[in-house]
């Protein structure tokens, strides 16, 4: 394996839910938000290999948005029992249900983002003095390395 590949895609479950539901999958989104941070931390490497596949995501889910289709296809495995393409190739636009408008600095401050950075640090044998995962540099709304 590649050193500088992605080994795990941190997210919480509230971003979660905000992609499935963009993605139109209204009967996911609510039991996504649910999910404990310690599931969303099992899901880590999932997101992780199939974000760096995208030929196996080209299969999975056709002309599917790569910014989005490895947490997507992930999830829907995860919920499921196998992944499949989500209900809508692009993000819908509208309000979003209340819930889950949440702006980004509350997001990247949510607890359960904290708890699942934290659960997968720990699994890896991560140093546990690493920054929060608000003080991590951004790109686009999404964690960028150094």
């Amino acid at each position: 394996m590649d050193a500088a590949a992605v080994k795990y895609v941190i997210t919480s479950p509230l971003s979660l839910a905000r992609i499935m539901w963009w993605y139109g999958e209204d009967g996911l989104w609510t039991p996504v938000l649910l999910l404990e941070p310690a599931v969303v931390a099992d899901l880590a490497p999932r997101f992780a290999e199939l974000r760096g596949a995208p030929g196996v995501l080209e299969l999975l889910w056709p002309g599917a948005p790569l910014a989005d289709a490895h947490l997507v296809l992930g999830t829907i495995e995860h919920l499921e029992g196998r992944p499949r393409p989500a209900a809508r190739r692009h993000r819908r636009g509208g309000p979003m249900p209340e819930q889950l408008h949440v702006n980004e600095d509350e997001r990247w401050h949510d607890p359960a983002l904290a708890e699942v950075f934290r659960l997968v640090r720990e699994r890896t044998g991560s140093p546990h003095e690493e920054p929060e995962p608000w003080q991590l540099p951004r790109l686009r709304g999404r964690y960028a390395s150094g």
